[in-house]
C-alpha cells in the first residue's frame, strides 16, 4: 500500500513538470525557423511512417515483438532469467523472474528498431564507408521513431497492466518525458 501511495505522490509531483517539459518542447519545435537536409530526412521518415500506418497497414505483430523483446532484454540486464517469450499480433508475454519498474515500462520508453537501426548502421561501418548512406540512415530512424512513439500511444490508450502495475500517474510522466 506505502508503494502505491509513494508511486502516486511522485506521479503527482512529475505531473506539472512533464506538462511544463511537453509545452516548451513544442513550442522550441516551432520556434526552428528552417531544417537542414538531415532534419527534413527524418522528418520525412516519420511523415512516411505516418502514412504507411494511416493508409497502409498497422504492422502489430512487429510492434508487439519488440515490445516483447524489450521487456525480455531489460529483464535480462537485471540480471533476470528468461523463462518464456509470446508473440502474436494481438499481444504477446515474457516469462521473467525479474521485474521491476524498468523492466515493465521499458518498451514505452525504448524505441526497440531505432536501436536495432543504429546498432545496424554502427556494424555496417566496420566492413564498409557508410557515410554516403548516412542520410538513409537518418530517414530509417525517422520511420522507427515514428513507429514507436504511433503504436506507443496507441497501446497507451487501453490499460496496459506493466503500467498500471508501476502506477499509471507515474508512468505515464515518465513515458512522456523520457520519450
Amino acid at each position: 500500500m506505502i508503494s502505491k501511495v509513494f508511486k502516486f505522490i511522485l506521479g503527482a509531483a512529475l505531473l506539472p513538470v512533464t506538462v511544463f517539459a511537453a509545452g516548451n518542447f513544442c513550442k522550441e519545435i516551432a520556434l526552428i525557423p528552417s531544417f537542414s537536409k538531415t532534419q527534413l530526412m527524418f522528418l520525412s521518415g516519420m511523415l512516411a511512417y505516418l502514412l504507411f500506418h494511416v493508409f497502409v497497414l498497422k504492422p502489430d505483430f512487429l510492434y508487439v515483438f519488440g515490445h516483447e523483446a524489450t521487456h525480455a532484454l531489460t529483464a535480462r540486464l537485471f540480471g533476470g532469467k528468461i523463462f518464456g517469450f509470446k508473440v502474436s499480433e494481438k499481444g504477446g508475454g515474457v516469462k521473467t523472474d525479474k521485474s521491476n519498474m524498468v523492466v515493465s515500462l521499458a518498451p514505452y520508453i525504448i524505441p526497440f528498431y531505432s536501436i536495432v537501426a543504429c546498432i545496424a548502421y554502427l556494424s555496417a561501418s566496420f566492413f564498409a564507408p557508410i557515410e554516403k548512406y548516412t542520410d538513409h540512415f537518418i530517414f530509417i530512424l525517422g520511420v522507427t521513431l515514428s513507429f514507436h512513439l504511433v503504436l506507443t500511444s496507441e497501446v497507451l490508450r487501453i490499460k496496459q497492466s506493466d503500467v498500471v502495475r508501476s502506477g499509471y500517474i507515474l508512468s505515464m510522466c515518465l513515458i512522456v518525458l523520457v520519450n
